[in-house]
């Protein structure tokens, strides 16, 4: 069964609301200073709670068990990124868009979740009704445009300053 979701991303809070059908059905909140999050779609409730400063890890808690449901795994060089379930499925994400404007979660078998964004919407296609899998989709999106923007913020000064100094 195909499921179609739209989602908007307010660019200065970092949040997403997730629309199905033209209803919100889910939200993910971002924390003000971290890159953890709170997350809600349809009857499923997550927290994504990052490991260390570098942030290579994520644990997706489900909030009415609070137990971990999944640990994301995010590969430093590359965009991509391991999804493994507690029941010992793993999914991979990837981003498969040269502008990063495409992503994808797919386990080579029979779930697979098409992402794509604009400036601060887009839209999801999956065939499977994982919600864990479509909001961490979002999710890593997110994690890895911060290491973009933290990466842009510490290079430009240095270019800047060596710049000035020819």
């Amino acid at each position: 069964m195909s499921k179609f979701i739209n989602w908007k991303n307010d660019w200065f809070s970092r949040n997403f609301q997730l629309f199905v059908d033209g209803a919100q059905k889910g939200m993910i909140t971002f924390s003000a200073w971290r890159s953890n999050a709170e997350s809600m779609f349809e009857d499923k409730n997550y927290q994504f709670v990052n490991e260390n400063f570098w942030q290579s890890r994520t644990k997706v808690i489900d909030r009415k068990t609070n137990e971990v449901a999944a640990i994301i795994t995010y590969d430093s060089w590359k965009s991509k990124a391991v999804i493994s379930l507690n029941n010992g499925e793993q999914y991979e994400w990837k981003s498969t868009g040269m502008w990063k404007r495409q992503f994808t979660i797919s386990n080579d078998k029979d779930a697979h979740i098409m992402y794509s964004s604009g400036s601060n919407s887009g839209s999801i296609s999956s065939d499977t009704d994982n919600e864990l899998l479509i909001i961490a989709g979002l999710f890593i999106k997110q994690i890895y445009n911060n290491r973009a923007a933290i990466i842009i913020a510490c290079i430009v000064p240095i270019i800047t300053t060596s710049t000035l100094h020819h």
